[in-house]
């Protein structure tokens, strides 16, 4: 996407990093040294929320692992506009 090669996404990245304590905010590991390594999530997806882009508050330091977790629980738990989950591995979407 071509916002995350922006300088305003550069300057928002770094402050969130900063601001985290260059710390991963889900498991405490050190973000130091770590480069492209150390993540930063948006809380509110970009696509969805694209006025809160660079908004200290919806941005949150990660490591890469933590990051594909919180990408993956939030497929899991995510649900259409009529509330019926999307997760097709969901109970809810099993034939009975």
């Amino acid at each position: 996407m071509a916002f995350y090669d922006t300088a305003e996404w550069n300057v928002a990245r770094r402050q969130a990093l900063h601001d985290g304590g260059h710390e991963c905010g889900r498991c405490g590991v050190s973000l130091v040294g770590l480069g492209k390594e150390a993540h930063v999530h948006h809380r509110k997806e970009l696509k969805k929320a694209p006025a809160l882009r660079s908004e200290p508050l919806n941005l949150l330091p990660l490591c890469r692992i933590c990051h594909t977790i919180e990408h993956k629980r939030k497929r899991r738990y995510a649900c259409d506009i009529d509330g019926r989950p999307i997760d097709a591995s969901h109970p809810w979407n099993k034939p009975r």
